[in-house]
């Protein structure tokens, strides 16, 4: 037993030290998490989640044909004032932020939809005040 603790011992430093290697931070990226009616304010705009049309993603523990789609509309505030609405839509593995609009652009920050949670399950509804959108900031 003694010889397996010593080589235990001997290799655990060089495993840290690997492990420590993969970890990658990209601090160019925020994700910001919006309840529905909370708002992210950029200077003198303000994105808005107001709400989700459409939750037809299929459960997590369902196999379905189709993945389905989770559909939210944003405002888009300039000054307070609504500038525009914007639907953007959710698939079963969230949105790619590279291969889309952003929802807001200013001099400094892009903001894009990223994702949307919880996501469904055949075990139990999901209520409004529970959904949480998730914005990336590049």
């Amino acid at each position: 037993m003694k010889p397996i603790s010593i080589l235990l011992l001997l290799f655990a430093p060089f495993v840290l030290i690997t492990a420590q290697d993969s970890i990658h931070v990209d601090s160019s990226r925020i994700i910001t998490k919006l309840k529905v009616g909370d708002s992210a304010v950029f200077g003198s705009k303000r994105i808005t989640f107001i709400d989700v049309i459409e939750d037809s993603r299929c459960p997590s523990d369902i196999s379905c044909i189709w993945a389905g789609q989770a559909k939210v509309i944003m405002g888009v505030y300039v000054d307070g004032v609504l500038k525009e609405e914007k639907e953007f839509i959710f698939g079963a593995k969230g949105i790619n932020p590279n291969n889309t609009r952003a929802v807001l652009i200013t001099d400094e920050k892009t903001t894009y939809g990223y994702d949307l949670s919880p996501y469904p399950s055949s075990k139990s509804a999901i209520t409004r005040e529970e959904y949480c959108l998730e914005l990336l900031i590049k």
